[in-house]
């Protein structure tokens, strides 16, 4: 059988010492400080992830298209009765 025991931290030591208070405010305030500038810093990255993949893709298409073209053209100059020997 599993026993629950109350928390006895505060009972032992009474209320925190005075110094640790304010450090504990700040700590939470900074927190809701830096969570939300690194969230804002993080935007930039990820935009620049974005466009990177985006032009990443767009160069894969446009080879791609090249290569179909060039394809194409071969195409028909072999139909194209002008070119024939």
């Amino acid at each position: 059988m599993v026993r629950f025991t109350t928390l006895r931290v505060a009972a032992r030591g009474g209320p925190p010492p005075l110094l640790v208070a304010p450090v504990l405010a700040l700590a939470a305030v900074g927190a809701l400080v830096i969570v939300p500038l690194l969230a804002l810093a993080a935007i930039p990255v990820v935009i620049t992830i974005l466009m990177a993949m985006g032009w990443l893709l767009a160069c894969g298409l446009g080879l791609w298209a090249l290569i179909e073209g060039l394809a194409a053209f071969e195409r028909w100059m072999e139909a194209d009765s002008r070119f024939q020997q």
